[in-house]
């Protein structure tokens, strides 16, 4: 009687671990929804009353090479009414006379992140090496060139 027990067990605990790994393969499919297309906005006025940038900063480390790396650092706070979804920003390092001499632009939030609320900061970093010679080593002209909603 014992070893019909047993087995009854053994066997209801077989298809309990099966039905609950067939109804979470269920549930997890048909979670996966199809991303809302994205709305991209360029122009500079939308842009600069969609996000603003603050705390803008340059901090020097190296890498195994022993090669300076630059990481330019800086929060970008949404200020427009829907959730912001991906965000570049264009940075001009300038010589000693002001004028520059090496544009660089870098994705800082893409759509497959996080999306930062109406209101909310978004802590962001851009790693930079090799920056030309005549670089006056101040924090680079940085400027968001393009928001998606």
């Amino acid at each position: 009687m014992g070893e019909h027990r047993s087995a009854l067990i053994i066997c209801g605990s077989i298809v309990l671990i099966i039905g609950l790994i067939v109804g979470w393969s269920f549930m997890s499919s048909g979670q996966q929804e199809e991303p809302l297309p994205l709305t991209e906005v360029t122009e500079s006025g939308a842009v600069q009353n969609g996000a603003q940038l603050s705390h803008l900063s340059i901090a020097t480390s190296e890498n195994f090479a022993r090669q300076k790396i630059y990481v330019i650092s800086a929060y970008l706070k949404n200020a427009s009414d829907k959730p912001l979804r991906s965000a570049e920003v264009k940075m001009t390092f300038t010589d000693f006379d002001g004028k520059p001499i090496h544009e660089y632009s870098q994705n800082i939030l893409n759509s497959k992140q996080k999306p930062v609320a109406s209101g909310a900061e978004f802590y962001f970093e851009v790693r930079q090496e090799n920056l030309p010679r005549g670089w006056n080593y101040r924090v680079p002209i940085t400027e968001v060139t393009k928001l998606g909603y």
